[in-house]
């Protein structure tokens, strides 16, 4: 919600009343709790005993505390839009709290509570100009506030509030807050109906000082003994004494005051009807059509009693004390006070059911017309105008649902009979446009389907229904496309393109957008640009943000994928400048933070992706994104693995376990796995890596070969659909196998499997390559190199390194070289001093060999080995140099393939190596062959 579109009036101290009397004692109690360093203060009592009165004139005569005043109102018990008021009136007082919490507000999120609490206090505690400062917080009317959300990040906020924060909960009744844990702490000050109630003296002062009624103080006790000092009491019985007929003024208030009998609703109703009845016709026939207002203007009266004099009508009430406060300082609004208003809608048995009717439905008018969506509808429900509550959501409902309305939409359609509800298609749409937002597709079903009933009830010619029609086939699309079902999301997506009027921009956003999601994910780039970028000229012309935002993401999401690290930037970068220049970031950019991240690790800024990252972060997490959270998290982990540090990276995965839910998209589960297959390797755990694999249709089946039935892993890798290309996130997964069948082959010695992992390679090469994931391919290249190098193919391992080196060297991608460890950089130091780089720039990988990360327990390479070869080993050595493969090594020598096998882990481990290629490298420098 926009704070231009909050009511100001709800965001000040009300103006002291008319008659207001000092009362010093309150004043004092009030400031034992600011000095103590209570956080909160708790005014509570039933209406009418001046709570509302006696904090204002207590703050009002505060110095150094900034006040941030919120009025309540029952409207405001929807969490969205109870945090919208609450921050705009933080935000009065200190213009950058919440400012995240807002961004996500306005596209219609709520975080979750933690979330809000935690920014709150960060922001009100450790602000960016490093000065907290005080701040006093008042909730007046706290008692409406009911909703379990909203108290839930109360009681948050008071277990972590700490001075020089203050809160005050003005109430007619206890909130359920911990109020008991916070009396024993000494953290609570209460301010209760018996500390309210009028002294003698004040009383006094009030009746005959304010008032001037001039009553005795034998005549002012007996008034406080039956008001019992009730605030409300003694100014109705004033009013009632000011209007009696006087012909014996001295002995009339003592009569009248003697008269008085009964509970305190007693004495209410029969001081009220003094008040009332000796009203002139048109003033109480006027206080009775407008009780039905919770706020009151000159022209709203005037529009809904048909006078003309409303302002002035208003203010004369008010000069009269007669139960009005006011709400700005300008004399422009006001409310009748609680108990006043409760009355008079009591006695509306005076006006016919008719007659409130219509004073309700003109209300409506008169708020619907003044841009009041809210007060609108809430009047047109109340004179049970359904055709215009209906018209009235079917314009709004989006917009308010996008706010964060959701509750209070639910709500007024509740309230709208059956007869009428179906016919409100748009708001089911609206609704059902929420929950796909967040990735609620189950809780989106029921919407959609009401909207098909409704469609089918209208029947395929009417063509009123085309844009409604349009909109279902795209949410439809986008529903089929999460279920796995592209071919299907494609169609209907199209369909939707045809049945959007052409003049229907927001109809026309939503169906490109679906058409572009769902070509991006069957890899058809080309459409999927050029839809996206239709979706965005079209939601801009229908001034749909949310849209263009998704598919901005989708632009810069592709560029990344296809390795075009600069275009991705230069689509995002302007895109977060401007939303962090507005001060409003929405959840979804999260992802534009996370794309930033992505691109500055492959260029080896690692404390820009460590920023992006954990920005993305920030922002997926008060959006409740559990994908985002879990891709952010996949992000730092491998950033943190990048540095060395296994163990931050290993606790960052631990944090995805609790944001899992029962089916996670299949990107972000492909890019979960192959993170965790990348973490298990380096921390020499292959069983947990084989074990994650597995669940992804990847196996390692034992097979029996040898004399001595020793045994090998024989891998196998679940086949791509005919036709389908690979993405990037199952890329990713399947050089996640390759990387698992490596490291199998090194720590083994055994090569059987690594002519099948070259073969996986080279169809992975040729499916990321014409698909155009440059990333995926790359990461292919540089681990069919490796296992091509383990198998003793030594220039083919070379031809792999310079083709990745100068597809990388474009976009300046050094990341996925450098993340692959030593044995990447050490491969290209001999390619290096070799000179067989060919074109290759010889800069660009002396900065991948300088930034590849090395254990920190490095030592010079002995210059002899760790013990005398044998003679049988410097025979299999030779052989090994010759390109032999194991079992033709066992055929040369008339040995088993284990004892091949026993003789280089022993030559391994002698040399101080643990490949092929290396214990070559090392033999010759040391002039063993």
């Amino acid at each position: 919600m926009p704070k231009s579109a909050l009511l100001t009036t709800k965001l000040h101290c009300p103006p002291p009343p008319a008659y207001r009397v000092e009362r010093c004692r309150l004043a004092q109690r009030l400031n034992d709790g600011l000095n103590l360093n209570r956080p909160l203060t708790l005014v509570s009592a039933p209406a009418g005993f001046g709570k509302t009165s006696c904090v204002g004139e207590w703050v009002r005569g505060l110095d150094g505390w900034p006040i941030a005043w919120l009025s309540l109102e029952p409207a405001d018990d929807d969490p969205a839009r109870f945090f919208a008021y609450l921050l705009g009136a933080l935000q009065n007082v200190r213009p950058g709290v919440g400012q995240e919490i807002v961004g996500v507000l306005h596209t219609g999120h709520l975080p979750p509570a933690g979330v809000i609490t935690a920014t709150l206090l960060n922001d009100l505690l450790q602000p960016e100009d490093g000065r907290a400062g005080p701040l006093l917080l008042i909730l007046d009317d706290f008692h409406v506030i009911q909703h379990p959300f909203i108290l839930q990040v109360l009681e948050q906020l008071l277990d972590n509030l700490r001075p020089p924060l203050h809160l005050v909960l003005i109430t007619r009744e206890d909130p359920p807050l911990p109020l008991a844990r916070l009396r024993a702490d000494n953290r609570l000050t209460e301010i209760r109906a018996g500390h309210l109630r009028f002294s003698d003296a004040e009383a006094t002062r009030f009746l005959n000082d304010r008032l001037h009624l001039a009553l005795s103080p034998a005549d002012v006790a007996r008034l406080q003994e039956k008001t019992e000092g009730w605030v409300v009491g003694l100014q109705l019985a004033a009013l009632a004494l000011q209007g009696a007929p006087s012909p014996c003024r001295e002995t009339d208030p003592t009569r009248f005051i003697a008269s008085l009998r009964g509970s305190h609703r007693f004495i209410l109703d029969y001081l009220t009807e003094q008040v009332l009845d000796r009203q002139p016709p048109n003033i109480r026939r006027f206080l009775l059509q407008t009780a039905i207002l919770g706020r009151l203007n000159g022209d709203l009266c005037n529009a809904v009693t048909g006078r003309e004099d409303g302002h002035s009508l208003l203010d004369s009430l008010f000069s009269a004390n007669l139960f009005l406060v006011s709400l700005d300082d300008e004399g422009q609004w006001y409310r009748y006070h609680h108990l006043f208003a409760d009355l008079l809608r009591s006695r509306h048995g005076a006006l016919s059911k008719e007659e409130v009717a219509a004073l309700h439905l003109r209300a409506a008018r008169w708020y619907a017309e003044a841009g009041m969506a809210d007060s609108a509808i809430d009047h047109a429900l109340a004179a049970e105008a359904y055709d215009l509550a209906v018209e009235l959501l079917e314009t709004h409902a989006l917009a308010m649902i996008r706010q964060g309305y959701a509750e209070t939409v639910n709500g007024w359609l509740q309230a709208v009979p059956a007869a009428w509800r179906c016919q409100s298609t748009r708001t089911d749409l609206a609704f059902a446009w929420m929950h796909l937002l967040r990735g609620a597709y189950a809780e989106a079903a029921p919407y959609l389907e009401q909207v098909e009933a409704a469609l089918a009830e209208a029947g395929p010619s009417a063509s009123s229904m085309d844009s409604v029609n349009a909109e279902w086939l795209a949410m439809r699309s986008l529903v089929r496309q999460m279920e796995g079902d592209p071919a299907e999301g494609e169609k209907l997506a199209r369909a939707a393109l045809a049945t959007a009027p052409v003049q229907d921009a927001h109809a026309r956003s939503l169906a490109y957008f679906a058409l572009g999601s769902v070509l991006r994910l069957v890899e058809s780039t080309i459409p999927a640009v050029d839809a996206h970028r239709e979706a965005i000229r079209q939601a801009r012309a229908a001034g749909n943000p949310v849209v263009e935002m998704l598919s901005t993401v989708g632009l810069a999401g592709m560029a990344f994928e296809h390795g075009r690290l600069r275009l991705a930037v230069e689509i995002t970068e302007p895109v977060v400048t401007r939303l962090e220049h507005a001060g409003r970031t929405p959840p979804i950019s999260g992802v534009l933070y996370g794309i930033l991240g992505e691109a500055h690790y492959q260029w080896h800024r690692l404390e820009d992706a460590r920023r992006y990252s954990l920005r993305a972060l920030q922002l997926s997490t008060l959006g409740g994104y559990n994908s985002g959270r879990i891709i952010c998290r996949i992000y730092l982990a491998r950033l943190a693995q990048m540095e060395g540090d296994l163990e931050t990276a290993t606790r960052e995965l631990q944090q995805v376990g609790d944001l899992v839910p029962e089916r996670l998209p299949d990107y972000v589960r492909q890019e979960l796995v192959a993170q965790q297959v990348r973490l298990y390797l380096a921390r020499n755990r292959p069983d947990a890596a084989s074990l994650a694999l597995q669940g992804e249709g990847f196996t390692w089946e034992e097979s029996l070969a040898g004399e001595r039935a020793a045994h090998f892993r024989a891998f196998a890798f679940p086949e791509r659909p005919q036709g389908n290309g690979i993405g990037h996130a199952a890329g990713l997964l399947y050089n996640s196998g390759l990387r698992l069948l490596l490291h199998e082959a090194l720590a083994s010695g055994d090569e059987d499997g690594l002519p099948g992992g070259v073969a996986l390679a080279g169809r992975l090469l040729d499916a990321a390559t014409e698909g155009g994931y440059l990333l995926v391919a790359l990461e292919a290249l540089l681990l069919r190199a490796q296992m091509r190098a383990a198998m003793g193919d030594i220039a083919a391992a070379a031809a792999d390194y310079r083709q990745a080196l100068q597809q990388a060297a474009p976009e300046g991608i050094v990341g996925v070289f450098v993340e692959q460890g030593p044995p990447v950089a050490e491969a290209l130091a001999t390619l290096l001093e070799q000179d067989r780089l060919g074109d290759v720039a010889r800069d660009d990988v002396e900065r991948i060999i300088a930034l590849t990360h090395t254990p920190s327990t490095t030592t010079a390479a002995p210059e002899a080995p760790l013990e005398p070869l044998t003679e049988r080993e410097l025979e299999v050595l030779r052989l090994i140099a010759e390109g032999l493969k194991y079992k033709e090594i066992a055929a040369k020598l008339f040995i088993s393939l284990n004892t091949v096998r026993f003789h280089i882990k022993a030559i391994y481990g002698k040399l101080g190596v643990n490949r092929r290629a290396r214990a070559v490298e090392k033999a010759r420098r040391l002039r063993l062959l």
